[in-house]
């Protein structure tokens, strides 16, 4: 998908954000080469608790460095 989205259509930077708890959607970003962006503190609340909302991003040539 993501060569799709950088090689076709041509697109510069894909952006993303995950809730703090999904641990697993974060480490599955990280693995693809996202880099955390920012942390929006407390957006939603969940389970009893507070949690952060992270912003990851991926830009074309960081994308064409890990191919």
């Amino acid at each position: 998908m993501l060569r799709y989205y950088f090689e076709e259509l041509r697109y510069q930077k894909v952006t993303v954000s995950v809730y703090s708890f999904n641990e697993e959607s974060i480490a599955l970003h990280k693995r693809l080469g996202f880099k955390q962006e920012g942390c929006l503190r407390r957006m939603i609340y969940t389970r009893g608790q507070y949690f952060d909302r992270l912003l990851f991003g991926l830009t074309a040539d960081e994308f064409a460095v890990r191919k």
